[in-house]
């Protein structure tokens, strides 16, 4: 009987232990979650900084369509091939590389057409039922194949030469000359780290003012638009074309500068 006493205290023992236990995790919990929770809005301030670096643009960038319909897709294709190869032997003599030549896209869809069909056929037609005043039937008719290409022209002087070929070899959907910056990352961080000047010496002058001293870095946040090309300061290229290969002008076209922006906002704890 002594036994079983002293075995339901040490029971009771135990759980009044856990419960403590339990206790202390609880509250070290809360005082976890409200410090994670605490606020820096009164004891941080924040400032701001912005930068641009302009630059002219070192590429020009172009896309372009070759489409064909037939009947059968090999003889669409076939088409495609021959365009596609006749314009690749024009970039090849103009200087453009391999590599800054890219398909974007290659498409093949049927082609559909609206028919009319007789009378006496609007019951049903091959398994299609036709409802009273429908005379009209969608056959396919073919097949539409178009391929997208873009292309990266690093030599300006050869603008007048790129255009005229496309224009000789019946492009479709053609875009550009879109002038642009081939490697933009080195410029951004360059205003990247203007802006964290600006705003760090704003964060010393107005901490200077309200007479408190800099702390640690609570956050940092660079804007969305870091890569925003403005085209602008144009700077006029005309470009000559020979009257044997075209009679018509090629019109001139103002190469600019593309500025890049960065701004960052940086947040102190103030002592």
């Amino acid at each position: 009987m002594k036994s079983t006493n002293t075995h339901v205290k040490l029971l009771m023992y135990a759980g009044s232990f856990f419960l403590v236990i339990l206790s202390i995790l609880a509250i070290a919990a809360t005082i976890f979650v409200a410090k994670g929770n605490q606020s820096y809005d009164e004891n941080t301030i924040s400032v701001t900084g912005s930068a641009e670096v302009n630059a002219a643009p070192d590429v020009a960038n172009f896309s372009f369509t070759v489409k064909e319909t037939s009947k059968t897709t090999d003889a669409a294709q076939e088409v495609i091939s021959e365009k596609i190869s006749l314009i690749l032997a024009g970039l090849d003599e103009v200087g453009i590389d391999e590599k800054d030549i890219q398909t974007q896209s290659y498409t093949i869809y049927p082609k559909y057409e609206w028919v009319k069909i007789k009378s006496e056929e609007n019951v049903a037609l091959d398994g299609t039922i036709f409802y009273p005043g429908n005379n009209n039937k969608q056959v396919q008719t073919g097949f539409d194949v178009s391929q997208n290409v873009s292309v990266k022209l690093r030599d300006f002087e050869k603008v007048g030469d790129v255009l005229t070929l496309f224009a000789e070899t019946g492009v479709q959907n053609l875009n550009g000359p879109n002038f642009e910056i081939d490697e933009p990352d080195a410029l951004q961080e360059e205003a990247r780290e203007m802006a964290i000047d600006e705003a760090q010496a704003k964060a010393k002058r107005l901490a200077k003012d309200l007479g408190l001293r800099l702390g640690d870095v609570v956050s940092f946040n660079e804007g969305a638009n870091n890569n925003y090309y403005q085209k602008s300061y144009a700077r006029g290229l005309e470009f000559a074309v020979a009257d044997s290969i075209t009679s018509s002008p090629v019109p001139e076209l103002p190469v600019g500068e593309n500025s890049i922006t960065s701004n960052v906002t940086i947040t102190y704890k103030i002592k």
